[in-house]
């Protein structure tokens, strides 16, 4: 488990200390058992939340690298395909404020979008099954 001092996971009152920073972009995620693409969702000083494909156990080390950013942490919880990050370190506001500027252009499209798309290119025979 990653050692950090005081973050919003340990709010005594369960309220985070920080704001959150709604986002929607392509990152990767490195654990010890492999690299894998996932969305980053949410993001604040102390944590933050991906959707990711492969399954994570709490407790397990990673890195998250996303548009030339990169946090080190832990997972702290999960929920279906949602992972909650606690980070070792908090980040700055640099690394906050320009993932605000990316996530104004390159914010990916939400699952029913994405799902609208693959059924279009499957109908125009773009995609096989």
């Amino acid at each position: 488990m990653v050692p950090h001092s005081s973050s919003s996971f340990d709010n005594p009152r369960g309220r985070r200390e920080s704001a959150r920073l709604r986002v929607r972009l392509a990152a990767r995620l490195v654990s010890r058992s492999g690299t894998q693409h996932v969305i980053l969702t949410d993001l604040s000083t102390y944590g933050a939340q991906v959707i990711a494909g492969k399954p994570l156990r709490v407790g397990d080390e990673v890195m998250l690298l996303w548009s030339g950013f990169e946090a080190f942490g832990d997972v702290a919880w999960s929920a279906a395909r949602h992972y909650g990050i606690r980070l070792a370190d908090p980040l700055g506001q640099v690394v906050l404020v320009g993932t605000r500027q990316l996530d104004a252009t390159e914010r990916l499209p939400a699952e029913r979008e994405l799902t609208r798309r693959s059924a279009q290119s499957f109908v125009k025979g773009n995609v096989r099954l």
